[in-house]
């Protein structure tokens, strides 16, 4: 009959717009070109001969939400892999200048060794 409506099958209304394939592309895009931008800078906090703290940008180390295979592919093997502790499980794994701290698989934060001579620049 025109002019009912069935509630199971509504009919849009002539000129209506479906915005959830555009909603879902643009917050790809935006997901897509934060993640990008986190994996170009990383930072860590350096105790400078003053006692104080700097944060100092380090291109190279591992970047947060980084995974173990790609540190691994990117950096190599360890000098050391030390136990996994804690509840979420926390890892860390040392190479010749920084540290990487895990969260499961995830990395969490890289920092630069005292005395390397990254610190050194």
């Amino acid at each position: 009959m025109p002019g009912k409506c069935n509630a199971s099958t509504p009919t849009p209304k002539a000129g209506a717009r479906r915005y959830g394939t555009a909603r879902t592309a643009t917050a790809a895009i935006v997901l897509a070109l934060c993640a990008g931008a986190m994996a170009t800078a990383s930072a860590d906090i350096v105790r400078s001969p003053e006692g104080g703290f700097t944060v100092k940008e380090r291109e190279g180390v591992p970047t947060r939400g980084q995974t173990q295979s790609a540190v691994i592919r990117q950096h190599g093997e360890p000098e050391k892999r030390h136990a996994t502790v804690g509840d979420p499980p926390i890892t860390r794994w040392d190479y010749a200048d920084f540290s990487v701290v895990f969260e499961g698989e995830y990395v969490l934060h890289s920092a630069v060794r005292n005395g390397s001579s990254a610190d050194h620049r």
